[in-house]
């Protein structure tokens, strides 16, 4: 052996010896070891470490565990942002020789990680590095004392297992958490680190993969990004999402406020095969049902304030139904190359089963921010042959757009009314959209909108009801609404209806005055919560107003006076009994009514019934009362006379109880004695002109058809349900 060979031998084992047992002495004293960790963190995140107890192992090779280890939260909180029961590294060698203590293999048993924001607005997922004056100044404190060497404490890689993640916003309302049932980071210590993550969220599991800078850089370096995102759920593929690019930490500068945070310059996108799969990563969303989603954008910025470079996305079917009922997006794309293009929009879809286009453009994609201001726009809405043109601007602040259109038909429900041959001519101002957007109820809606507008329909349908001719001229000013008329042609009728609404301190006021105006009984009764014992078409004449925040309040202001009717339609058996009692033919089913009305005044939420009538084939009702609206307690006093032939019999009634649950029972008459008469030959006496005109307060409208003569097979039957045969 050269002797050059032996020295080197030698000199190597007395470094060996030297060092190693230095090394030695440095792993095995705990504390030593502790202290460095406490001040790297503190270095690194700004924030304090605790680790209950340490130990350091020598044999078979060098590695540390760790229990009961916390990382603090922000400033403020009295919560840490981590907590891990366990953990365990090894430690590198050769780095030891150049006093860096470097852990591999780092493994995290059951961390908890909570994230949320700080009474300042800060949250726990910033963290803020000490400069390195205020490093040095730390370790020289805490560090080695004079004479012994500085150490630098390092780390490659990391893997958690079962780990637990927490978030909570406050401010934005926003909170989750997700269980990562494993997690490993490699290259911590590099130039870029690698990511491999696998998790569950209920029925769904999720595994990220890619790379991202030096995760432990502090400072305002950009930290690149490239990850990838596959999701599964019940075991089948979901979808897919990147995210590409680098983002920055800015510190807020000394002279400015609120001028740091996150920059970012990122690329992103994904697709997913049902969006529906994502409230089980998101149960809060809500989302609808919907398929093929697919989103590819570029977006530069800082904080909440992004620049949209590039944006295309796709949706392949949409169910709209939550928020419009019978909607539903076939197709949709929005796309834009460049922050000065415009942003395309291409919708197809259906309402009510008819089929809907729109196309258009909404600004440039330079325009679009978290709150954007006066975006262009301009869209059309097409089905078939029709066409709604709305133009003008549109923003967070303020939005004043102009439409004019017209439809060949719009029936968006079966409970809805159909229009045809719609024409619409409006212009729309909100100073504040969001706003508008946000709004709950009436008065908050037309106190954030203001416009004029016509509409008007060739023809209109609801629930077997007709109507032509119909015009709308409609005012919002200073939240106030007036429907000033509204105007239609139906059954022979000219009708027309007045709505004013107005904003009060003690909640909206409203007026209504119908001159006549004719609704469908099915939609009235539905709107009162009634059954379906009546058919026909509802003849409303009067004028009521009231104010309030809620219905019980509008409803015990309402007052005015309002009279009803109702001509060839039809009343169920069930009905006449439930106001007769035993003294009600036995008849089933439905029986057609000649003519109905009614007129009442309102007070004191109690309405006041000053003519009621009934006239069939062969049933004639008339009577008087009220009906208290928020008990629904009755008090009527009715005289039913039934028709036999060419004579009659007649009772009086009294109905107490609820419009529910009705009591009927035999009133005296104005002798004070109970009874039944029979005779007197009324079949000549026709009721019905004056019953109706008393309806209508003297106005027009339909007459009742002709009577028919009674049938004689009927007339034991009659008798029967009048207790007078058994």
């Amino acid at each position: 052996m050269g002797l050059k060979r032996k020295i080197g031998l030698l000199a190597g084992a007395a470094a060996l010896l030297v060092g190693g047992g230095s090394i030695i002495s440095a792993t095995q004293d705990a504390d030593w070891l502790r202290v460095r960790l406490v001040n790297a963190v503190q270095a690194k995140t700004g924030r304090s470490l605790h680790i209950g107890a340490l130990h350091v192992w020598i044999l078979p090779y060098p590695w540390v565990e760790a229990r009961d280890v916390t990382l603090s939260g922000a400033d403020g909180l009295g919560e840490n942002v981590l907590s891990i029961g366990q953990v365990r590294a090894r430690l590198s060698l050769l780095p030891l020789f150049s006093h860096k203590v470097i852990f591999r293999s780092v493994s995290l048993v059951q961390p908890r990680i909570r994230l949320h924001h700080v009474p300042n607005g800060e949250t726990d997922r910033q963290v803020q590095a000490i400069t390195q004056d205020q490093s040095n100044a730390a370790d020289d404190t805490t560090g080695a004392e004079p004479g012994q060497l500085h150490w630098n404490i390092g780390l490659a890689d990391c893997t958690l297992t079962q780990a637990y993640i927490s978030w909570e916003d406050t401010q934005a309302h926003r909170s989750g958490a997700v269980t990562l049932s494993r997690a490993r980071l490699t290259g911590l210590d590099g130039a870029m680190t690698d990511w491999h993550v696998e998790g569950e969220k209920g029925r769904g599991r999720f595994v990220l993969t890619g790379q991202t800078g030096p995760l432990l850089s502090a400072g305002s370096v950009p930290l690149p990004l490239a990850l990838r995102v596959a999701l599964k759920v019940d075991g089948r593929d979901a979808g897919m999402a990147h995210l590409d690019g680098a983002l920055s930490w800015v510190q807020p500068s000394s002279v400015g406020v609120g001028d740091g945070g996150w920059s970012y310059r990122l690329t992103a996108g994904g697709s997913v095969a049902q969006l529906a799969d994502l409230n089980v990563f998101f149960p809060h969303a809500a989302l609808p049902a919907g398929q093929n989603v697919s989103v590819d954008l570029a977006v530069d910025g800082k904080g909440n304030q992004p620049a949209f470079q590039r944006l295309h996305a796709r949706i392949g079917a949409l169910d709209l139904g939550r928020w419009l009922k019978g909607a539903a997006v076939t197709s949709l794309s929005v796309d834009a190359n460049s922050p000065a293009d415009p942003v395309a929009l291409h919708l197809v879809g259906q309402v009510g089963g008819q089929p809907v286009s729109v196309a258009g453009s909404a600004g440039v994609l330079g325009g679009w921010s978290a709150r954007p201001q006066d975006l262009p726009v301009d869209l059309a809405l097409e089905q078939g042959a029709a066409r709604l043109h709305v133009r003008g601007v549109a923003g967070v602040a303020h939005s004043a757009l102009d439409m004019q259109g017209e439809l060949e038909e719009l029936a968006p429900d079966v409970a809805l009314p159909a229009l045809q041959g719609v024409r619409v001519n409006a212009h729309v101002d909100a100073p504040d959209t969001l706003g508008l957007l946000k709004a709950r109820g009436v008065g908050q809606v037309l106190a954030g909108l203001s416009g004029v507008g016509d509409v008007s329909a060739s023809a209109l349908t609801w629930q077997g009801a007709g109507w032509s001719g119909v015009v709308a001229h409609v005012v919002v000013q200073a939240g106030q609404l007036s429907l000033a008329p509204l105007t239609a042609q139906g059954n022979g009728v000219a009708q027309s209806v007045r709505v004013d609404m107005a904003p009060t301190t003690d909640g909206p006021r409203f007026a209504v005055q119908a001159s006549p105006i004719m609704l469908p009984l099915p939609v009235v009764q539905t709107w009162l919560g009634l059954p379906q014992d009546m058919r026909g078409n509802l003849l409303v004449v009067g004028a009521v107003s009231g104010q309030g925040q809620d219905a019980a309040t509008r409803r015990q202001t309402l007052s005015g006076h309002l009279g009803v009717s109702v001509v060839d339609g039809g009343v169920s058996a069930t009905l006449i009994k439930a106001l007769l009692g035993p003294q009600a033919p036995r008849l089933k089913g439905w029986m057609p009514v000649r003519c109905f009305g009614a007129h009442m005044q309102f007070g004191d939420d109690v309405a006041h019934i000053d003519r009621l009538g009934l006239q069939s084939e062969f049933v004639q009702l008339d009577g008087s009362g009220s009906v208290a609206m928020g008990s629904g307690r009755l008090d009527l006093h009715l005289s039913p006379r039934i028709q036999l032939g060419g004579a009659s019999a007649a009772s009086n009634v009294r109905v107490g109880g609820t419009i529910s649950a009705p009591l009927p029972a035999l009133d005296t008459d104005k002798s004070g004695r109970y009874g039944v008469t029979i005779g007197g030959d009324d079949s000549g006496v026709d009721s019905c002109p004056a019953l109706l005109s008393a309806a209508r307060e003297g106005g027009a409208g339909p007459a009742a058809p002709a009577r028919k003569s009674g049938k004689g097979e009927k007339i034991m039957n009659l008798l029967q349900g009048l207790g007078l045969f058994r």
